[in-house]
Protein backbone atom coordinates (compact mmCIF):
# COMPACT_ATOMS: atom_id res chain seq x y z
CA UNK A 1 0.00 0.00 0.00
CA UNK A 2 1.33 3.43 -0.98
CA UNK A 3 -0.23 6.67 0.34
CA UNK A 4 -0.37 9.93 -1.66
CA UNK A 5 -1.95 13.43 -1.47
CA UNK A 6 -4.18 14.40 -4.40
CA UNK A 7 -5.56 17.97 -4.35
CA UNK A 8 -5.55 18.09 -0.54
CA UNK A 9 -7.33 14.72 -0.12
CA UNK A 10 -5.44 11.82 1.41
CA UNK A 11 -5.78 8.94 -1.05
CA UNK A 12 -4.48 5.45 -0.52
CA UNK A 13 -3.62 3.39 -3.54
CA UNK A 14 -3.84 -0.35 -2.84
CA UNK A 15 -1.75 -2.79 -4.79
CA UNK A 16 -3.22 -6.30 -4.86
CA UNK A 17 -5.79 -5.63 -2.10
CA UNK A 18 -9.48 -6.33 -2.20
CA UNK A 19 -12.33 -3.96 -2.85
CA UNK A 20 -13.61 -4.31 0.73
CA UNK A 21 -10.39 -2.89 2.17
CA UNK A 22 -10.60 0.05 -0.25
CA UNK A 23 -14.16 0.80 0.88
CA UNK A 24 -13.15 0.59 4.55
CA UNK A 25 -10.25 2.97 3.98
CA UNK A 26 -12.45 5.45 2.11
CA UNK A 27 -15.01 5.35 4.96
CA UNK A 28 -12.23 6.02 7.48
CA UNK A 29 -11.07 9.07 5.47
CA UNK A 30 -14.63 10.45 5.27
CA UNK A 31 -14.88 10.37 1.46
CA UNK A 32 -17.10 8.42 -0.89
CA UNK A 33 -15.97 5.21 -2.47
CA UNK A 34 -16.42 6.60 -5.98
CA UNK A 35 -14.29 9.67 -5.19
CA UNK A 36 -11.59 7.43 -3.76
CA UNK A 37 -11.54 5.38 -6.96
CA UNK A 38 -11.31 8.56 -9.09
CA UNK A 39 -8.44 10.06 -7.10
CA UNK A 40 -6.65 6.75 -7.13
CA UNK A 41 -6.91 6.73 -10.92
CA UNK A 42 -5.56 10.32 -11.16
CA UNK A 43 -2.69 9.45 -8.90
CA UNK A 44 -1.91 6.40 -10.99
CA UNK A 45 -1.94 8.45 -14.21
CA UNK A 46 0.47 11.01 -12.83
CA UNK A 47 3.23 8.42 -12.90
CA UNK A 48 4.69 9.42 -9.52
CA UNK A 49 3.99 9.45 -5.82
CA UNK A 50 2.19 12.75 -5.21
CA UNK A 51 2.59 12.51 -1.49
CA UNK A 52 6.29 13.35 -1.51
CA UNK A 53 6.83 16.70 0.25
CA UNK A 54 10.42 17.02 -0.96
CA UNK A 55 9.67 18.01 -4.53
CA UNK A 56 9.12 16.02 -7.68
CA UNK A 57 12.13 13.73 -7.19
CA UNK A 58 12.68 14.22 -3.48
CA UNK A 59 15.26 16.92 -4.12
CA UNK A 60 13.61 19.54 -1.88
CA UNK A 61 13.01 21.99 -4.80
CA UNK A 62 9.67 23.42 -5.87
CA UNK A 63 7.18 20.94 -7.22
CA UNK A 64 5.90 21.33 -10.79
CA UNK A 65 2.39 20.61 -11.91
CA UNK A 66 2.24 17.30 -13.73
CA UNK A 67 1.26 17.17 -17.41
CA UNK A 68 0.86 20.98 -17.72
CA UNK A 69 4.40 21.86 -18.83
CA UNK A 70 4.72 24.61 -16.22
CA UNK A 71 8.33 25.25 -15.16
CA UNK A 72 9.03 25.12 -11.44
CA UNK A 73 8.50 28.45 -9.64
CA UNK A 74 6.41 30.03 -12.42
CA UNK A 75 3.69 32.38 -11.02
CA UNK A 76 0.07 31.60 -11.70
CA UNK A 77 -1.48 33.85 -14.38
CA UNK A 78 1.81 34.71 -16.11
CA UNK A 79 2.82 33.80 -19.64
CA UNK A 80 5.47 31.31 -20.60
CA UNK A 81 8.23 33.91 -20.16
CA UNK A 82 7.17 34.66 -16.56
CA UNK A 83 6.59 38.37 -17.40
CA UNK A 84 3.25 40.12 -17.63
CA UNK A 85 4.70 42.62 -20.14
CA UNK A 86 4.65 40.12 -23.04
CA UNK A 87 1.80 39.40 -25.35
CA UNK A 88 0.75 35.96 -26.57
CA UNK A 89 3.43 36.19 -29.27
CA UNK A 90 6.12 37.03 -26.74
CA UNK A 91 6.55 40.59 -28.13
CA UNK A 92 6.34 43.62 -25.81
CA UNK A 93 3.31 45.91 -26.28
CA UNK A 94 3.70 49.04 -28.37
CA UNK A 95 4.51 52.20 -26.42
CA UNK A 96 2.01 55.09 -26.58
CA UNK A 97 3.82 58.22 -27.79
CA UNK A 98 1.94 61.57 -27.77
CA UNK A 99 1.85 63.20 -31.18
CA UNK A 100 2.57 66.86 -31.91
CA UNK A 101 0.70 69.16 -34.24
CA UNK A 102 1.22 69.47 -37.97
CA UNK A 103 4.88 69.79 -38.84
CA UNK A 104 5.94 68.87 -35.32
CA UNK A 105 4.65 72.15 -33.82
CA UNK A 106 2.89 72.26 -30.51
CA UNK A 107 -0.87 72.26 -30.60
CA UNK A 108 -2.34 75.73 -30.23
CA UNK A 109 -4.58 76.25 -27.22
CA UNK A 110 -7.61 78.34 -28.27
CA UNK A 111 -8.30 81.51 -26.33
CA UNK A 112 -11.70 83.06 -25.89
CA UNK A 113 -12.10 86.80 -25.54
CA UNK A 114 -15.08 88.27 -23.68
CA UNK A 115 -17.73 89.71 -25.96
CA UNK A 116 -17.43 93.43 -26.63
CA UNK A 117 -19.67 95.70 -24.58
CA UNK A 118 -23.05 96.48 -26.04
CA UNK A 119 -23.06 100.02 -27.42
CA UNK A 120 -25.56 102.43 -25.87
CA UNK A 121 -28.81 102.87 -27.80
CA UNK A 122 -28.33 106.63 -27.96
CA UNK A 123 -25.73 109.36 -28.26
CA UNK A 124 -25.93 112.69 -26.43
CA UNK A 125 -27.73 110.95 -23.56
CA UNK A 126 -27.11 110.00 -19.97
CA UNK A 127 -27.44 106.50 -18.50
CA UNK A 128 -28.62 105.94 -14.95
CA UNK A 129 -28.36 102.47 -13.40
CA UNK A 130 -28.68 100.65 -10.08
CA UNK A 131 -28.23 97.10 -8.79
CA UNK A 132 -31.45 95.44 -7.63
CA UNK A 133 -31.39 91.98 -6.03
CA UNK A 134 -34.51 92.03 -3.85
CA UNK A 135 -38.00 93.47 -3.72
CA UNK A 136 -38.80 97.17 -3.21
CA UNK A 137 -35.31 98.49 -3.88
CA UNK A 138 -34.40 101.61 -5.80
CA UNK A 139 -32.13 104.58 -6.38
CA UNK A 140 -32.89 108.21 -7.17
CA UNK A 141 -30.99 110.45 -9.58
CA UNK A 142 -31.52 114.21 -9.98
CA UNK A 143 -30.02 117.51 -11.14
CA UNK A 144 -30.76 121.22 -10.75
CA UNK A 145 -32.97 122.58 -13.52
CA UNK A 146 -32.29 126.20 -12.54
CA UNK A 147 -35.81 127.23 -11.49
CA UNK A 148 -37.96 126.86 -14.58
CA UNK A 149 -41.11 128.88 -13.81
CA UNK A 150 -44.66 128.39 -15.01
CA UNK A 151 -44.35 124.66 -15.59
CA UNK A 152 -47.57 122.72 -16.17
CA UNK A 153 -46.10 119.36 -17.16
CA UNK A 154 -42.69 117.63 -17.19
CA UNK A 155 -42.03 115.20 -20.03
CA UNK A 156 -38.96 112.95 -20.01
CA UNK A 157 -37.77 111.24 -23.16
CA UNK A 158 -36.21 107.94 -22.13
CA UNK A 159 -35.02 104.67 -23.70
CA UNK A 160 -35.79 101.39 -21.93
CA UNK A 161 -33.47 98.43 -22.76
CA UNK A 162 -35.33 95.83 -20.70
CA UNK A 163 -39.01 95.10 -20.02
CA UNK A 164 -40.36 93.85 -16.71
CA UNK A 165 -43.58 94.36 -14.82
CA UNK A 166 -41.57 94.10 -11.60
CA UNK A 167 -39.31 97.08 -12.34
CA UNK A 168 -40.48 100.67 -12.11
CA UNK A 169 -39.55 104.23 -12.94
CA UNK A 170 -41.03 107.50 -11.66
CA UNK A 171 -40.34 111.19 -12.14
CA UNK A 172 -39.45 113.41 -9.20
CA UNK A 173 -39.79 117.23 -9.28
CA UNK A 174 -38.93 119.31 -6.20
CA UNK A 175 -39.24 116.13 -4.13
CA UNK A 176 -42.76 115.42 -5.41
CA UNK A 177 -43.23 111.98 -6.96
CA UNK A 178 -44.79 111.44 -10.35
CA UNK A 179 -46.78 108.32 -11.30
CA UNK A 180 -45.35 104.91 -10.40
CA UNK A 181 -44.75 103.40 -13.86
CA UNK A 182 -43.81 99.79 -14.56
CA UNK A 183 -41.19 99.05 -17.20
CA UNK A 184 -43.55 96.57 -18.83
CA UNK A 185 -44.04 95.98 -22.54
CA UNK A 186 -47.54 97.45 -22.26
CA UNK A 187 -46.11 100.83 -21.24
CA UNK A 188 -42.83 100.69 -23.20
CA UNK A 189 -43.55 98.43 -26.20
CA UNK A 190 -40.36 99.32 -28.08
CA UNK A 191 -37.01 98.61 -26.47
CA UNK A 192 -34.16 101.12 -26.93
CA UNK A 193 -36.53 103.57 -28.62
CA UNK A 194 -37.26 107.14 -27.40
CA UNK A 195 -40.54 107.11 -25.48
CA UNK A 196 -42.19 109.73 -23.22
CA UNK A 197 -42.58 109.55 -19.43
CA UNK A 198 -45.06 112.22 -18.31
CA UNK A 199 -45.26 113.90 -14.88
CA UNK A 200 -48.13 116.32 -14.26
CA UNK A 201 -46.60 119.18 -12.30
CA UNK A 202 -47.53 122.82 -11.83
CA UNK A 203 -45.12 125.38 -10.52
CA UNK A 204 -41.43 126.19 -10.69
CA UNK A 205 -39.14 123.30 -11.34
CA UNK A 206 -35.93 123.44 -9.36
CA UNK A 207 -34.59 119.94 -8.78
CA UNK A 208 -35.79 117.26 -11.19
CA UNK A 209 -34.88 113.64 -11.48
CA UNK A 210 -35.86 110.00 -11.84
CA UNK A 211 -36.17 107.05 -9.49
CA UNK A 212 -35.76 103.44 -10.71
CA UNK A 213 -36.01 100.16 -8.81
CA UNK A 214 -37.82 96.88 -8.14
CA UNK A 215 -41.41 96.13 -7.22
CA UNK A 216 -42.89 93.74 -4.64
CA UNK A 217 -42.40 90.47 -6.56
CA UNK A 218 -38.97 91.03 -8.12
CA UNK A 219 -36.75 87.91 -8.02
CA UNK A 220 -33.82 88.94 -10.20
CA UNK A 221 -30.29 90.08 -9.42
CA UNK A 222 -29.08 92.52 -12.03
CA UNK A 223 -28.15 96.10 -12.84
CA UNK A 224 -31.09 98.02 -14.24
CA UNK A 225 -30.37 100.86 -16.67
CA UNK A 226 -32.40 103.69 -18.15
CA UNK A 227 -31.14 106.06 -20.86
CA UNK A 228 -32.33 109.67 -20.64
CA UNK A 229 -32.37 111.70 -23.84
CA UNK A 230 -33.97 114.93 -22.63
CA UNK A 231 -36.49 116.54 -20.26
CA UNK A 232 -39.02 119.13 -21.41
CA UNK A 233 -40.84 121.63 -19.16
CA UNK A 234 -44.14 122.44 -20.77
CA UNK A 235 -45.76 125.80 -19.89
CA UNK A 236 -49.21 125.60 -21.35
CA UNK A 237 -49.53 128.06 -24.24
CA UNK A 238 -45.98 129.34 -23.79
CA UNK A 239 -43.03 127.65 -25.52
CA UNK A 240 -41.62 124.80 -23.50
CA UNK A 241 -38.11 124.74 -22.12
CA UNK A 242 -36.05 121.65 -22.91
CA UNK A 243 -32.84 120.45 -21.34
CA UNK A 244 -30.80 117.97 -23.35
CA UNK A 245 -27.72 115.91 -22.53
CA UNK A 246 -25.88 116.49 -25.78
CA UNK A 247 -22.66 117.78 -24.23
CA UNK A 248 -22.67 116.50 -20.65
CA UNK A 249 -24.77 114.94 -17.87
CA UNK A 250 -26.06 118.39 -16.73
CA UNK A 251 -25.03 117.57 -13.18
CA UNK A 252 -27.22 114.42 -12.97
CA UNK A 253 -26.04 112.51 -9.90
CA UNK A 254 -27.25 109.66 -7.64
CA UNK A 255 -28.73 110.46 -4.27
CA UNK A 256 -26.85 108.17 -1.89
CA UNK A 257 -24.74 105.08 -2.49
CA UNK A 258 -27.18 102.28 -1.71
CA UNK A 259 -27.79 99.89 -4.63
CA UNK A 260 -24.49 101.02 -6.20
CA UNK A 261 -26.02 103.71 -8.44
CA UNK A 262 -24.06 104.90 -11.49
CA UNK A 263 -24.38 107.79 -13.93
CA UNK A 264 -22.71 107.51 -17.34
CA UNK A 265 -22.67 110.14 -20.06
CA UNK A 266 -22.72 108.89 -23.66
CA UNK A 267 -21.58 111.65 -26.07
Amino acid sequence: MTSSWCEGVHVVRFKGRGEMQLKMRARALGIGFGACIAFAAISACSGREVGSEDGENGSGGPRSVANFNRPPGMLIGRGGSGSDDSSETGEPPLAIVPTAGAGGDDLEIPSFEPPPPVPPPCSGCVEISALVNDINQGSQFQFNAGGVAGVTRVVWTILVPFNSDQLFIRSVVNGADGPYTFLSANVFPELNAPLPLVHQFTGTANTVGLRIGSAGAWTGNQRVSIFVDSVAFEKGADPSSTITFDTDAQGMAPQGTEREPLVSFHP
